[in-house]
């Protein structure tokens, strides 16, 4: 009785430990406009510095993502310029992905608002992703915004890092940040989605001097409970035999 105790505790252990692994940056690539951006990572792969002030810069994994939870620390790293950092993910190319971005402080430009604070938005074909205008007041064609979070309290402060976690499943998308005026705060919460698998990377619009550091990512899927029982029973069944035909 003992060694099925053993069985069925280990088969559950095993369910609920993802395998979690940190994330090479060397083994990203700039996307879209290569002069928007400068991703200078460091030796190791564990960290990126994005170095330009200018158009929205973009810098994705090689691999493709569902089911994962992310985690790293990110923030400006100077007193200069108040706006974009963020992320992509389920990111399939500069018309299909989903973009996070936060912004210091509020701030026209050409008509249109960039508000202090998170925005959610999908982005689709048609959207303008390599200039300012559209990304800056999350409007235009393809571009559609799912949630924000805005207020004179809810900017990114400078030289202050935070710390990010992202759930992307199949269904539902959960964004925290840590640190600063935030603790563990749970900035979006979207369920009810049909996601597709895709590519993760960092965002910069209009700010430099933004570093991404110790990101990794972890598989959130799991054997069903049932399916882990049925197993464990089966080798219940086997023992229980074994031990009648011994005797």
């Amino acid at each position: 009785m003992k060694l099925i105790n053993v069985i069925a505790s280990g088969l559950m252990f095993s369910a609920s430990v993802a395998y979690a692994g940190a994330i090479d940056l060397n083994t990203w690539n700039q996307s879209g406009n290569s002069s928007n951006g400068n991703w200078n990572v460091a030796a190791d792969g564990t960290s990126v510095l994005q170095t330009i002030n200018g158009n929205p810069t973009f810098f994705i994994s090689n691999d493709s993502f569902i089911n994962n939870q992310f985690t790293g620390t990110f923030g400006v790293e100077t007193t200069s310029d108040d706006d974009f950092i963020g992320f992509v993910f389920g990111y399939n190319g500069l018309d299909d992905f989903y973009l996070f971005d936060w912004k210091q402080s509020e701030q026209n430009y050409l008509g249109n608002t960039g508000s202090e604070g998170f925005t959610l938005s999908k982005i689709s074909a048609g959207a303008d992703v390599n200039s300012l205008n559209a990304l800056w007041g999350h409007t235009g064609n393809g571009i559609d915004v799912l949630d924000t979070d805005y207020g004179n309290d809810r900017g990114w402060i400078d030289n202050t890092t935070y710390d990010f976690t992202l759930n992307y499943t199949d269904t539902s998308i959960d964004i925290f940040i840590n640190g600063g005026t935030f603790s563990d705060e749970n900035i979006f919460s979207l369920a009810g989605l049909n996601n597709d698998s895709g590519n993760f990377g960092f965002f910069n619009s209009s700010q430099s001097q933004v570093r991404y550091t110790g990101f990794k990512e972890e598989a959130t899927s799991v054997p069903e409970s049932s399916t882990l029982t049925i197993f464990a029973l089966a080798i219940a069944g086997l023992f229980w035999r074994r031990k009648i035909t011994n005797k």
